[in-house]
């Protein structure tokens, strides 16, 4: 994650804290410019695997709904009989960065704190998909392709990650604020200039159930000379399930009891609203940074106010739930709300994910036709 790792809001700062960030800030924009030239001019080349790389990333900081997206894309491809491993860096976990942890190898899955929270989450939604978590992608990928063999890898948060190659390049970007007011960090949300859309083979805008301007989106790509297709998603509520036992809860039972909601997002208040617009009453709220772990005094202190405020029960992400499990709540049930990616048409960009790997395969076999007419 590049540094800083939160937008600072321009308007809370005072002329002097403006002044102090600005060579900070701009130190940052050269470092980020300068690692796009070098990539951009080959004089840095990226890495490749003999498999299809699928990354999916954002441009911004802050939930635009990207691990959705991820589980979704994996989802289909395993269900096309495509052998998928999922390659991620595994943010706020206790292991060294570049420590490799295997998820859905057959053996238990481990603790957040060794995978992260997003692995573990991707994990348990997707049994039959290999997650490797470690921030050297390429040799996780290296392990994967001589270890368990697959067909395509799924790149999470891969956009930024230039190290690698990539057979496709899906950039998400979220309708309610997709370039974060046009300023790189620490003064906007953009973690590189918007001429880095040009990356993009495919737009995943998010959100789009909710008010947004696309005319002004559509308009700042085509201005950014973007010509990869762009398709529109939202999120829907799947399903509830009890914390811990993950015994099924019916939708409707957020509906009518006063409920404390919390969460640990890039973007809480979309949590908190989507559950709002499902006819939730809630009576409290409580947002920690984004990968927060968790301690006992915050769940003493989230029940207590919980409590005050008349919440009868917590709500909170499956995100958030791998790593509250083991807590005690006090008495207050838990309800862990279960989310997925739709789409108004999936069929261009099933159809994209498909030829990628398609493509990828005829690469592969026409250089070892080559090879072996050489040979001979």
């Amino acid at each position: 994650m590049p540094w800083p790792p939160a937008a600072i809001s321009a308007e809370t700062l005072s002329p002097a804290a403006r002044a102090a960030l600005y060579v900070p800030a701009k130190v940052y924009e050269l470092g980020v410019r300068l690692r796009m030239a070098l990539y951009e001019t080959a004089y840095l080349k990226p890495r490749q695997l003999s498999k299809p790389v699928i990354a999916v990333g954002n441009l911004t900081v802050g939930g635009t709904g990207k691990t959705p997206l991820v589980e979704y894309i994996a989802r289909y491809l395993t269900d096309e009989s495509h052998e998928t491993v999922i390659l991620t860096r595994g943010y706020g976990r206790t292991a060294t960065a570049r420590a490799r942890v295997v998820l859905n190898d057959g053996q238990p899955l481990p603790d957040w704190s060794l995978a992260g929270d997003e692995p573990l989450m991707l994990a348990r939604r997707l049994p039959d998909v290999k997650i490797i978590v470690g921030a050297d992608r390429y040799a996780n990928g290296r392990f994967a392709e001589t270890t368990y063999g697959c067909d395509v890898f799924v790149l999470d948060d891969g956009f930024q990650h230039l190290q690698l190659a990539r057979d496709l390049n899906i950039l998400v970007l979220d309708a309610t604020d997709p370039f974060g007011n046009g300023d790189l960090l620490p003064f906007g949300r953009l973690r590189e200039p918007l001429y880095a859309l040009r990356r993009a083979d495919a737009i995943v805008v998010t959100r789009t159930d909710r008010t947004f301007d696309q005319e002004h989106l559509l308009s700042v790509l085509a201005a950014c000379d973007v010509a990869a297709p762009v398709f529109f998603a939202y999120h829907d509520v799947v399903g509830v399930h009890e914390l811990g036992t993950r015994r099924a809860q019916a939708q409707r039972s957020l509906i009518g009891t006063p409920l404390g909601v919390f969460s640990a997002l890039g973007n809480p208040t979309i949590f908190e609203d989507d559950l709002a617009n499902l006819g939730a009453t809630l009576a409290f709220r409580r947002q920690f940074p984004d990968h927060h772990r968790y301690t006992a005094a915050d769940i003493a202190a989230l029940v207590a106010d919980a409590k005050a405020a008349g919440a009868q029960r917590l709500v909170t992400t499956e995100k958030d739930a791998v790593k509250v499990e083991s807590f005690d709540f006090g008495g207050l049930p838990v309800s862990v709300v279960e989310i997925k990616t739709m789409f108004d048409e999936e069929v261009g960009l099933k159809s994209l994910l498909l030829r990628t790997i398609v493509k990828k395969k005829g690469r592969l076999g026409r250089h070892a036709g080559s090879a072996g007419g050489n040979s001979r």
